[in-house]
């Protein structure tokens, strides 16, 4: 549990990087052309026009933040109702 846990917060942190680094970029409006002929590097925040930006990556790296929070509150729950049944079990193995 508490290896996905931190590879989950390791990726949330990534993405607070990237979105940094994005909204920097648009308020700059610069159009830097990447170094990669896919533009994988654009997700970096670092290049790529500022309209794809602003209109596709934040939202989507805002949407992406979101479901790791979510995954990371569930293994909370989770992590919560184990705790919870280990002590209601070595409760009912207790004579009375």
């Amino acid at each position: 549990m508490n290896r996905k846990r931190q590879r989950i917060v390791e990726k949330i942190e990534m993405i607070e990087q990237r979105l940094a680094n994005a909204r920097e970029y648009v308020v700059r409006n610069l159009n830097v052309e990447g170094s990669s002929r896919l533009h994988f590097d654009d997700w970096e925040g670092r290049s790529g026009h500022p309209a794809w930006m602003r209109n596709f990556m934040i939202p989507a790296l805002l949407k992406g933040r979101a479901r790791k929070e979510k995954s990371l509150q569930e293994l909370e729950a989770k992590r919560k109702d184990k705790l919870l049944r280990l002590r209601r079990r070595a409760g009912a193995k207790r004579p009375a």
